[in-house]
């Protein structure tokens, strides 16, 4: 049997005696005090403040520009100027394709289009004169001195003239266009970056025959602000969806301010993010809302790839009662907190839970040290009302008992049964002393470590 039952077991015995003392009126107060010695017990003050409620997500960066850049012409590498892994500016070559060919295509190009420019002349002049035709054979007809069939030959002529030139000044348009085509094809001999970014390592070697639209020859990222994707679940976000705080032209959401990334040692990055833009609908299979943050990357110490935590605030409680998460009690479907009240009696307070918190508390060594703090209230009033009750008009000033609490319920159990039975003195009580919290320190002996 363990020794906190034998206690209980105990405790039962002696209040059962104090009760039958009270109804046969035997006994003074000082041997009913005797019966239950008092607890020792460790205790907090009540915070009352306004806090912020925060939830942390998983995240991915990315850049906020991201691509494969792909060669658009075949030919064999002949050079890579950039150096892997480096910064590039917008327009920067990155690699360079055998451009003979193409060069060659350009002057052929060139060549036609000089072809049909003078195709055009010949059949400017072919139309000239047949029009010259036309007019003289017009004025000729009405003397006699040529013959109907001549003038409609030379109506005919001019028309088959017309045609040749409009041919013709299709044909240089069409060359114009092969010139620019074959133009644009020596241009991306020279692969160029599509914007500022970091170039990844080249995936291809000098002399490497490459295709259009082939393989990847390297990525580019636009890491500076970097973009983070994360997931927050519909509920967090639930109100401000209906309250219509997000803006439906530019994507945005109101009200959540700006947000921490923590990276995967723990850190939190020195630099802030804002969110960007909210997914369009709830994923059906996960039942979260798709976000995209931007957060500057000075001297680019972040880079895509990167799993880290968003943690964000997602609403704002104004005078909320808080306790460390340690002095809840639970029992069943019930969570209650014990109070201490100026007698030194516990006092019990149903409460219903909130969000949890990290505070940084007192460490009894003239420091702080992080405490899990539970956002709590009442479940039938009010928690100021039940703290007034027992003495307490500022909440602040209540103890709330962290350590010695499973005994204490018992004591406070004690207490009620024995007000009900109509005892007014020799309550149980406890010896509060305040409790001294200190940071954990995770340590693993190794299992290989030598003895020494």
């Amino acid at each position: 049997m363990k020794a906190e039952q034998i206690l209980m077991i105990a405790l039962c015995g002696l209040a059962f005696g104090t009760l039958t003392a009270c109804n046969e009126g035997k006994g003074d107060a000082a041997a009913q005090q005797q019966a239950m010695p008092p607890l020792r017990v460790s205790v907090v003050k009540v915070v009352r403040q306004d806090v912020e409620l925060k939830s942390t997500w998983f995240g991915t960066l990315r850049g906020v520009e991201q691509a494969e850049i792909r060669p658009q012409v075949t030919g064999r590498l002949i050079r890579q100027v950039y150096r892997d892994g480096s910064m590039c500016e917008k327009g920067e070559v990155l690699f360079e394709i055998d451009p003979v060919t193409y060069e060659a295509a350009v002057e052929q190009a060139e060549g036609n289009l000089a072809a049909a420019k003078a195709t055009k002349m010949q059949a400017l002049a072919a139309r000239e004169r047949s029009e010259q035709d036309v007019k003289r054979y017009a004025a000729l007809i009405k003397t006699g001195a040529v013959s109907e069939k001549t003038y409609t030959d030379a109506q005919q002529t001019l028309k088959e003239a017309q045609a040749t030139y409009e041919q013709a000044e299709a044909s240089i348009k069409q060359a114009e266009a092969a010139l620019k085509n074959a133009q644009i094809d020596l241009d991306r001999t020279k692969i160029r970056a599509p914007f500022k970014g970091l170039a990844s390592k080249s995936t291809a070697s000098i002399g490497d025959l490459i295709t259009a639209n082939g393989g990847v020859l390297t990525e580019m990222s636009s890491i500076d602000p970097i973009r983070v994707d994360f997931s927050v679940p519909s509920k967090q976000i639930l109100g401000r969806l209906i309250d219509g705080n997000v803006d439906v032209k530019t994507g945005q959401m109101g009200g959540l301010g700006k947000f921490e990334l923590i990276l995967e040692d723990g850190t939190v990055f020195e630099e802030r993010g804002t969110i960007q833009s909210v997914d369009s609908e709830v994923s059906r299979s996960t039942g979260s809302v798709n976000f995209i943050g931007y957060i500057p990357n000075p001297g680019l110490k972040l880079r895509s790839g990167m799993a880290v935590r968003v943690r964000g605030t997602t609403d704002n409680v104004s005078n909320a009662i808080l306790v460390p998460v340690r002095s809840v009690l639970s029992s069943m479907n019930h969570r209650t907190i014990l109070v201490v009240d100026k007698n030194n009696t516990p006092r019990r307070i149903d409460v219903q839970l909130g969000d949890t918190i990290v505070m940084d508390m007192p460490d009894g060594k003239g420091g702080m040290a992080p405490l899990d703090m539970q956002i709590v209230t009442g479940t039938v009033k009010p928690i100021e009302e039940s703290l007034k009750e027992i003495g307490y008009d500022n909440p602040a000033e209540a103890p709330v008992i962290v350590e010695g609490g499973t005994m204490a319920a018992q004591y406070s159990k004690m207490n009620e049964l024995m007000k009900a039975k109509g005892a007014t003195t020799g309550f149980a009580t406890v010896i509060p002393s305040p409790f001294v919290y200190s940071k954990p320190v995770s340590t693993t002996p190794s299992i290989t470590a030598k003895q020494s």
